[in-house]
């Protein structure tokens, strides 16, 4: 595999890790803040889900990009 290959893998995967990270420690869902409170879970404020959402989704989008450009 080329260096900028895998690159682009390894920022698909962070990408996807932030925004799975952002959904399974959201402020918007009711039911998820809940079963962190009685589990000792981590919940985000709203500001910082919103930036971890964005952050996940361009880091992605830019290693798919990459991916292709080396491709």
């Amino acid at each position: 595999m080329k260096s900028g290959m895998v690159r682009g893998v390894v920022m698909i995967a962070a990408g996807i890790f932030l925004v799975y990270w952002a959904q399974s420690h959201s402020p918007k869902d009711f039911g998820q803040v809940i079963g962190n409170a009685v589990s000792g879970g981590y919940t985000m404020s709203e500001p910082w889900y919103y930036v971890c959402l964005v952050l996940g989704i361009v880091v992605g989008v830019v290693g798919v990009l990459r991916t292709f450009k080396s491709m």
